[in-house]
């Protein structure tokens, strides 16, 4: 892989989950690491339902192996 494609931050974000005041769960996310990538878009849709617009990307993320990335973990831009 080219270092010049790697032009994108990617955060890489990890899950935890917090008991609140009245016994509830709250998820949050923290940044654990942040990486250079490659993001490339793939598709879109936009839909309008219920007076709303609901828009999704879809897109191919390349990155250099990182140690530890699982399912449980999300990729953010970090612009």
């Amino acid at each position: 892989m080219q270092a010049g494609q790697l032009r994108h931050r990617i955060a890489i974000q990890g899950c935890t989950d917090a008991r609140d005041a009245h016994g509830g769960i709250t998820r949050t996310w923290a940044t654990t690491d942040t990486v250079w990538a490659a993001v490339e878009p793939l598709s879109g849709t936009e839909l309008l339902e219920a007076q709303q617009v609901h828009a999704r990307a879809t897109v191919r993320i390349r990155m250099r192996h990182y140690t530890g990335l699982t399912s449980k973990h999300r990729l953010v831009l970090a612009e």
